[in-house]
C-alpha cells in the first residue's frame, strides 16, 4: 500500500495521510493536486507533499478520490521553500499553500443537488417554490446552489431545497470545480479557397455591390490583415463600424471563416517591445558592476549595493538581467510596493519586451494562473513583482534583485505566513544556486551589519548619475505659519513652492497620515470620538463626510455635538493628506494639485494613471503618504516638503530612528534629479535639535549607522539577537490578560530567552478583540533557535489545551517589524 501526505489549504498542524488507490499508483507524484475528502461531505484539492509506505495505526486511512493534474504544478524546489517558510516562521504548510497558490489553482468546493432517479412522481404537498425546483431537477438532473437561485426566488431557495431533500427527491453532493478558464476570442480568416487564389477576390467584391456594408467590412479585414498576423472579429467590427450580421453573412457566403482561439489575458503578451535604448555606464557604475560580479564569483552569494538616490542602480540591474538572458537564465526583480511595478515595467519593457512578466495581488485570479503557467514554462525571463512573486514556479533562476531592500513592506503582517520577503529570497536563491543583489540608498541595519561582518559582499555608488549635487535640506520650525493662509504649511515652504512653479518645476509634499483630520476633539470637555470596536480615535474624511476607523474599516456620521457634555464645539486636530490638498487648492487655485494615498487610488489602474499624469507634467503638485517616496523617479521635481517630521521619530519602537532616517532620506531623494537643478528639501518640525535632522541634512548614512549600531549592541537588539512577538487575542479582556500571564510563565522554562511583557498592545483592541503582547529576545544562533521555537510552540499548545483558554488566539511573528 502506498500512502501520501497531503497539504490542504487549511491551518492544520500537520499534513494528512491518505491512501493511493491501485488505479493511481505510479501516476501520483509530489507537487500534484489530488481531490480528497475531509470532514463531513467536504472535498478539497490538496498538494501531494510526500509518498511513503508507513501505514498509520491510530486511524482508518481514506483513499485519494481523484488525480487532478497530469504534471506537478508545484516543483520540488517550491516544496522545499514551503517547508522552510513553515518551519522558520512557525506557521502551517496549509497557511503557506493558501498564500502561495493562485486562487484558481485551489479548486473550489461546490454544493450540488442531484435528482433521485428512483422518484417517478412529485408529491402534491410541495409548495410552489419546491415544485419549481423539483421540476428543474427532473430535467437537468443536477443543479448548483447558484443555479437554484435562478430557478427559485432568492428569498425562498433555502425552503425549496429543504422540501426536495425532505421528500427524498434529491440528495446533496459536493464537487470540486475548476475555476480557471482560458480566455477565448473569435478570429476571422479568409476562406481556404480565396486564400489559395486571391484572383477570385475581384468577382467576390463585384458580388457584394448590392451589400455595401459587407463590402466595407471585407475591405477593413484586408487593411487589418496587412498589419497583423490575425484579425480579431471584435476588433474588425469595432474598426469597421459594422454589425455582427454583416460578418455572419460573409461567413455564410464562404468568403470568410471564423475560429475560436485561446488567448492570453495579459496586456503585453506577444508584444515585442521597442528597440532597447542605448546607454553607457559611467566609471563608478562600471566599478560597482565589476565588484558585484567579482564577489559573486568569490562565493559571496549575497551582495549589498548601496547607491545614493539618483545614482543609477536601475542601470546596473538592467545590465545584470540582460547578461542572465544571454545565458538563457531568469531573474526575479522584487519591489516593495505594487505601485512601483507599473513604474518599473514602463521603463524596463523597452529592454525586455514579452520576456518581462509582472506578478502581484491586483491581477485577477485568471491572470495570476496565466502568469504562473508562463513562469513554469520558462516564457518569462524577467519577473517583476512584490513579495508574492516569491511563490512562482521559477525555472533556471540566475539571480534575485531586491530593490529598496530596507522597506518594511517586504514583511508580511497578516495573515500567516508572516515572512520577510528579503530574507526569504536569500533562502530561495540558495535552492536555485542563484545569486542575490540587495539594493538601497539607506540599507537596513541588518544588511549593513552583515556587510561589516563579511557575510555579504558590498558595492557602492556614492554619486548621482550625471554627478548632480544631492538636494540641499533645510529645516523649518513648524510654528512658522501664517494662520490666515494655512495652519499646516509654513511660509518658507509655500514661498519655495511658488519659486519652484515659476521655474517650471513640480512639487512633492509628504505627510504620513491620510484623511482630513486624524482626530476630532470637543473644545469644551476634551472628548475624542473612538471606534467602538478598536482602541483608536476615528479619522475624519471630508470627501465621504464620515468618521473612519483605519483598523476595522467602520464608518460613522461626524459628530455635530459632544455626546459627553452636549456642547457643539467639535473641532479638528492635526491634519492628513486630504486637509493638505484642500489648503493647497485654496492657496494655489491655478495649479493642478493631486493627492496620492490609499483613499485616492483605489482602482486597479488608478495608481499607474496618477504616476503617468505626474510624469507627463499634468500635475504640478502631488501630496501623498509613503506611496510617493518608494523608488519613484520623477525628473522634474524641484521641491520636496516633509510636513510633520516629529511624528516619524515619536513611535515607541527600537527601529523608529532607522525608519525615520530612511524615510526622510528617501523623500529627499525625489528632488533634483536633473543636471541643471539640485532641487530643495524642506523639513518642518517642532524639535529642530533632533540628531536625525542633522544626519539627513548631511545625507550621512555612515554616521547614522555608527550611532545606531552602538545603540543596538548596547541593548541587544537585532542584528545582535532574534526577536519573536506573540500576540494573544480574545473578546474577554480579563481572559486575554490571564492567558498572556500563563503563557509568559510557561516561557520562563525556555532556555536563554529574555521575556518582555505581557503588556497590552499599542492598539489594545481591534475588531472587539483585546490584544496582549509578549516579546521574546533570543540569542542569534541557528541551531539553538530551532529547538527554542519548538518549545515556544509547545507552550502555546499547552495554553490552548487548558479549559477556558481554547478560544484564545495566539499569533506568532518571527523577526517582527
Amino acid at each position: 500500500m502506498i500512502f501520501a501526505e497531503i497539504i490542504l489549504p487549511l491551518a492544520l498542524p500537520k499534513t494528512l495521510t491518505y491512501g493511493i488507490p491501485e488505479t493511481l499508483q505510479g501516476t501520483v507524484r509530489r507537487g500534484m493536486r489530488v481531490e480528497v475528502s475531509f470532514g463531513k461531505n467536504k472535498s478539497y484539492a490538496g498538494i501531494v507533499y510526500e509518498l511513503h509506505h508507513r501505514h498509520p495505526e491510530s486511524y482508518q486511512v481514506k483513499p485519494v478520490k481523484k488525480l487532478l493534474d497530469q504534471q506537478p504544478i508545484v516543483s520540488e524546489r517550491q516544496l522545499a521553500f514551503w517547508t522552510w517558510i513553515s518551519r522558520y516562521y512557525c506557521c502551517t504548510l496549509g497557511d503557506v499553500m493558501q498564500a502561495a497558490l493562485p486562487a484558481h489553482l485551489k479548486l473550489m468546493n461546490e454544493t450540488m443537488l442531484i435528482w433521485n432517479e428512483q422518484i417517478f412522481g412529485l408529491p402534491q404537498a410541495l409548495s410552489d417554490e419546491g415544485y419549481l425546483l423539483a421540476e428543474a431537477l427532473q430535467v437537468r438532473k443536477k443543479l448548483t446552489i447558484a443555479e437554484i437561485r435562478l430557478v427559485v426566488d432568492n428569498k425562498n431557495h433555502a425552503r425549496a431545497i429543504s422540501e426536495v431533500l425532505e421528500y427524498g427527491l434529491a440528495f446533496i453532493e459536493d464537487d470540486l470545480k475548476e475555476k480557471y478558464k482560458p480566455k477565448e476570442e473569435q478570429f476571422v480568416y479568409l476562406s481556404n479557397t480565396l486564400a489559395a487564389d486571391e484572383k477570385l477576390l475581384g468577382p467576390v467584391f463585384d458580388s457584394l455591390k448590392t451589400a455595401p456594408r459587407q463590402s466595407e467590412l471585407l475591405l477593413h479585414f484586408f487593411q487589418i490583415r496587412q498589419k497583423e498576423k490575425e484579425v480579431s472579429s471584435a476588433e474588425l467590427l469595432k474598426l469597421s463600424g459594422a454589425k455582427p450580421a454583416a460578418l455572419k453573412a460573409l461567413v455564410q457566403k464562404g468568403i470568410l471563416e471564423t475560429c475560436d482561439k485561446t488567448i492570453s489575458r495579459l496586456s503585453n503578451s506577444g508584444s515585442r517591445g521597442r528597440h532597447s535604448p542605448a546607454y553607457t555606464l559611467n566609471e563608478e557604475q562600471e566599478k560597482a558592476l565589476q565588484a558585484i560580479r567579482r564577489q559573486w564569483s568569490d562565493k559571496k552569494e549575497v551582495v549589498l549595493l548601496q547607491g545614493v538616490t539618483g545614482s543609477g542602480k536601475t542601470m546596473l540591474y538592467i545590465r545584470l538581467i540582460l547578461e542572465a538572458i544571454e545565458r538563457g537564465q531568469a531573474t526575479l526583480f522584487l519591489l516593495p510596493e505594487i505601485a512601483l511595478t507599473t513604474h518599473f515595467v514602463q521603463r524596463l519593457f523597452a529592454y525586455f519586451g514579452d520576456q518581462l512578466g509582472v506578478y502581484h495581488s491586483r491581477f485577477s485570479n485568471n491572470e495570476r494562473v496565466e502568469i504562473w503557467n508562463k513562469v513554469q514554462n520558462g516564457q518569462y525571463k524577467v519577473i517583476i513583482g512584490a513579495r508574492s512573486a516569491l511563490w512562482l514556479p521559477f525555472q533556471n533562476l540566475a539571480q534575485i534583485i531586491v530593490d529598496e531592500e530596507h522597506e518594511i513592506s517586504y514583511k508580511q503582517q497578516d495573515p500567516a505566513p508572516r515572512f520577510q520577503a528579503r530574507d526569504a529570497s536569500i533562502f530561495l536563491a540558495g535552492l536555485h544556486q542563484a545569486k542575490v543583489l540587495l539594493g538601497s540608498a539607506t540599507p537596513s541595519l541588518e544588511s549593513a551589519y552583515n556587510v561589516q561582518t563579511g557575510k555579504y559582499g558590498f558595492a557602492a555608488l556614492h554619486r548621482r548619475f550625471h554627478n548632480q549635487v544631492l538636494p540641499e535640506v533645510k529645516t523649518i520650525p513648524a510654528g512658522n505659519i501664517k494662520p490666515s493662509l494655512s495652519g499646516i504649511i509654513t511660509l518658507p515652504l509655500l514661498n519655495a513652492a511658488q519659486n519652484a512653479f515659476s521655474k517650471g518645476k513640480q512639487v512633492l509634499l509628504f505627510q504620513n497620515k491620510r484623511g482630513y483630520a486624524p482626530f476630532l476633539i470637543c473644545a469644551s470637555c476634551g472628548f475624542i470620538p473612538h471606534c467602538p470596536q478598536c482602541d483608536v480615535s476615528l479619522t475624519y474624511h471630508k470627501v465621504s463626510d464620515r468618521l473612519h476607523c483605519h483598523y476595522c474599516g467602520q464608518k460613522s456620521l461626524p459628530l455635530k455635538s459632544c455626546p459627553q457634555c452636549g456642547q457643539a464645539k467639535i473641532i479638528a486636530r492635526s491634519f492628513g493628506t486630504e486637509k493638505i490638498e484642500e489648503d493647497l487648492q485654496r492657496i494655489f487655485p491655478k495649479r493642478r494639485i493631486a493627492r496620492m494615498d490609499t483613499d485616492s487610488v483605489r482602482g486597479k489602474n488608478a495608481m499607474s494613471r496618477m504616476i503617468r499624469d505626474f510624469e507627463r507634467g499634468s500635475i504640478d503638485m502631488l501630496v501623498g503618504t509613503q506611496m510617493i517616496v518608494k523608488g519613484l523617479d520623477f525628473e522634474n521635481v524641484g521641491l520636496v516638503g516633509i510636513l510633520n517630521a516629529d511624528s516619524l521619530w515619536s513611535f515607541p519602537d527600537f527601529r523608529v530612528n532607522e525608519r525615520a532616517f530612511q524615510l526622510m532620506e528617501q523623500v529627499s531623494g525625489r528632488a533634483g534629479r536633473t543636471h541643471d537643478d539640485p532641487g530643495e528639501v524642506y523639513i518642518q518640525a517642532y524639535n529642530l535639535q533632533h540628531p536625525l535632522l542633522q544626519l539627513v541634512a548631511a545625507h550621512d548614512y555612515r554616521q547614522f549607522y555608527r550611532q545606531e549600531i552602538q545603540f543596538r549592541a548596547q541593548f541587544d537588539y537585532p542584528p545582535f539577537s532574534k526577536l519573536i512577538k506573540l500576540t494573544l487575542k480574545h473578546r474577554d479582556q480579563l481572559k486575554a490578560a490571564a492567558a498572556a500571564g500563563f503563557l509568559a510563565e510557561q516561557l520562563q522554562h525556555v532556555p536563554r530567552v529574555h521575556i518582555q511583557g505581557p503588556a497590552p498592545a499599542v492598539v489594545s483592541k481591534i475588531r472587539n478583540l483585546y490584544l496582549f503582547e509578549i516579546r521574546l529576545k533570543l540569542p542569534k544562533s541557528g541551531a539553538a533557535l530551532s529547538s527554542q521555537k519548538q518549545e515556544i510552540l509547545t507552550a502555546i499548545q499547552r495554553l490552548q489545551g487548558l479549559k477556558g483558554f481554547s478560544g484564545v488566539q495566539v499569533i506568532i511573528d518571527i523577526d517582527p517589524w
